[in-house]
């Protein structure tokens, strides 16, 4: 791994005497360092963060699997690590994190959403898992996903509805729904997340949170309950942390990104950079193809330019290459593979929505033959090579999450028009995972009530100048939180 990157905006050692009076609003970052000073004990973190649970989890519901007793051992092992042996403390050590129901925990049944996997018991942790446990992280808990982590909904037959904290009218994002409202209530201090159309970027702008889509092969991403991997989960599919700062989304992706053989896509490459810190310029798409960009979120992009631009960064306008040929490439290849199983799978339950849901997204694609199917993927090279020419003009991208401020629940299962439309909107975070590329959510405060964010996307194995950018915005908007957030 990586030494510690210490760019001037990862701040690691804030006294004690500056942080927030509960240990549930403490950032990652700070939880970490105030362990590693023994300042405070793992165990009394896991205390805290359990109460926080036990306060606001019955009304939200995020986090739908515990093993309370397993996480106590964790931290008293890791009180017991800091007194024998701290040079041997890892950078997340005593730091609670919640973990995604589709990937595997050892001991506990990987769900996904599916009453069907109810007893689909994971015989050994999934990569990313094993990476944050070697790391110090303490598993709190599992995170509540939509059948087949498949939609931007986040509610199945076996857990129910994850409720956003802002209003329980729109969703909470899908499909790591949980995992961004846990992070943005102060249920734990970091979260994993899956991105394969916006997985994790969508959750953590509805929600307000920051949302780290990192380049596939960057996280390993083997799961021992998953036989095969299809050309787009390999090609598509990413991990990455979800968290309230640029600076504790680092220090997730440092934890989730060791190698591991088991995955056949781990790519060893570096993570930092010596441009990593540079102002560049960045291309400002505030006009999509196909869609309509609110005004709202217009203004949060002109915002989050206008802070770049203060940093130094050089703001032009551009527009995206083919954006709607990339989402097309997305749906010939994601959504031929969906029907090889997916579909027979979601008719099988008992659940109307995901049925729904997965049909409509079905009907939004073109049916492609096995020419058709390789001739998608043929197609992917050629606008990634659009892309790459944008970026390298413009190393990063401003864009939207999505062209639409956070749907209420069920606007994915409307007419096959609504869909289309839907999809549309959310063509920025799919023409990105079509290509491959890492991409960031930041938040840019409220409007109406409701959150609203940004997108930066960067070329492959560049999340370090995401970061960078990210934390620049960071500090320009800042005071947005759902940390008061109270049930009842």
């Amino acid at each position: 791994m990586s030494t510690m990157y210490n760019g001037p905006w990862l701040q690691t050692e804030r006294s004690s005497s500056t942080l927030p009076g509960e240990i549930w609003r403490w950032e990652a970052v700070d939880i970490a360092a105030q362990v590693r000073a023994r300042s405070v004990s793992c165990v009394e973190v896991l205390k805290a963060f359990h109460e926080r649970i036990d306060s606001i989890n019955p009304r939200l519901n995020a986090i739908v699997h515990e093993d309370r007793e397993r996480a106590i051992k964790t931290a008293n092992r890791a009180d017991a690590l800091l007194r024998s042996a701290p040079h041997q403390a890892g950078i997340l050590h005593g730091v609670p994190l919640t973990v995604k129901l589709n990937v595997d925990v050892a001991g506990e049944a990987t769900t996904n959403g599916n009453p069907a996997y109810a007893e689909r018991v994971a015989p050994e942790d999934s990569s990313v898992v094993a990476n944050l446990r070697s790391a110090g992280a303490n598993i709190i808990g599992r995170s509540n996903v939509p059948p087949f982590s498949f939609r931007w909904f986040t509610e199945n037959p076996l857990y129910g509805r994850t409720l956003n904290p802002w209003r329980a009218d729109i969703t909470s994002g899908g499909s790591s729904g949980g995992a961004a409202v846990s992070v943005a209530t102060g249920m734990c201090a970091l979260a994993h997340g899956t991105d394969i159309a916006g997985s994790i970027r969508y959750p953590a702008y509805v929600n307000g949170v920051v949302g780290l889509r990192t380049t596939p092969g960057r996280v390993p991403a083997y799961h021992p309950t998953v036989s095969q991997r299809f050309f787009g989960l390999q090609s598509m599919s990413a991990q990455g942390p979800i968290a309230r700062s640029a600076a504790d989304a680092l220090l997730g992706l440092r934890a989730m990104i060791a190698a591991d053989t088991r995955d056949a896509t781990w790519v060893d490459a570096r993570l930092e950079h010596p441009d990593d810190l540079s102002a560049v310029k960045v291309a400002l798409i505030d006009e999509v193809p196909g869609t309509t960009v609110s005004p709202e979120i217009k203004t949060a992009l002109w915002e989050a330019a206008n802070a770049l631009a203060a940093a130094g960064y050089i703001i032009e306008r551009a527009h995206p290459p083919e954006i709607e040929q990339c989402v097309d490439v997305w749906q010939s290849i994601v959504m031929t593979e969906v029907r090889l199983g997916m579909i027979s799978a979601a008719d099988s339950m008992e659940d109307p929505d995901i049925k729904r849901s997965v049909h409509n997204m079905a009907d939004c694609a073109p049916i492609v033959d096995l020419g058709g199917y390789a001739r998608a993927i043929a197609r992917r090279d050629d606008l990634r090579r659009k892309w790459n020419e944008l970026l390298g003009r413009y190393p990063i991208v401003l864009l939207p999450i999505s062209c639409r401020l956070p749907q209420p629940w069920g606007a994915d299962l409307g007419t096959i028009e609504e869909m289309r439309a839907l999809i549309a909107a959310q063509s920025p975070l799919i023409a990105t995972a079509a290509l491959g590329l890492p991409g960031i959510g930041v938040p840019m405060g409220l409007s109406g009530g409701l959150p609203v964010g940004v997108q930066l996307v960067a070329d492959s194995f560049r999340e370090l100048r995401l970061l960078t950018a990210a934390s620049v915005i960071e500090r320009h908007k800042g005071g947005m939180s759902a940390l008061d957030y109270r049930a009842g």
